[in-house]
């Protein structure tokens, strides 16, 4: 009994650890770094879209905040995807029909992030710095200090996985090359997929 709860222990603590340590990320979590960073690379946003899906969502493994709301693999705010994308009153059933999405196609929210990105990127005149912050809290970290040690904080956590990313990649070549069967995207034009709530 005594080495069942020793084992339950070591498994929740290595399982736990494995969202802060990249070498114990499991082959699912390697492949939604790999397909974010492809997925932002053509902006220069590939290890900024790899540390926040790692940071959001421990690379694909937690997709849902009930909290904020957010879902995802880089917990895009739901509120926030329905007034900018749907234009359209938020209600609880189209939180979850947009939930649903985000939680379920990795390419719906990679484009969603994206556009969040390259729309702060424009907003920011591309201070990397400023858009990993307001990505994080929007405008609200220039008027509140509580808010901009938050968007700080969560800027140096991103920047020190972005490191640990570039190192990890440069280990493992095959990274540099994009996933078989990886989508052709263009973040400037809204897909079918928008249309979802509109129909």
């Amino acid at each position: 009994m005594k080495c069942l709860r020793i084992l339950i222990f070591l498994s929740f603590f290595l399982y736990a650890d494995s969202c802060k340590d990249i070498t114990l990320f499991d082959q699912s979590q390697i492949n939604t770094i790999h397909y974010a960073y492809h997925y932002g690379k053509k902006h220069d946003l590939g290890y900024t879209m790899a540390a926040i899906a790692w940071k959001e969502s421990c690379a694909g493994l937690y997709r849902i905040n009930f909290d904020d709301p957010s879902a995802g693999i880089y917990h895009a705010h739901l509120p926030g995807v329905i007034k900018r994308h749907y234009k359209t009153k938020n209600t609880s059933f189209k939180r979850n029909v947009v939930a649903e999405r985000l939680i379920r196609d990795m390419e719906f929210a990679s484009q969603i992030a994206l556009e969040e990105l390259l729309y702060w990127k424009k907003i920011r005149n591309n201070d990397w710095k400023a858009i990993i912050k307001s990505y994080n809290k929007g405008f609200s970290w220039e008027k509140s200090k509580g808010r901009n040690q938050l968007a700080e904080a969560y800027y140096q956590d991103i920047s020190q996985k972005v490191k640990i990313l570039k190192e990890y990649f440069s280990k493992n070549s095959y990274l540099q090359f994009p996933p078989k069967h990886f989508p052709k995207q263009n973040p400037t034009q809204k897909t079918k997929k928008f249309q979802l709530l509109n129909e």
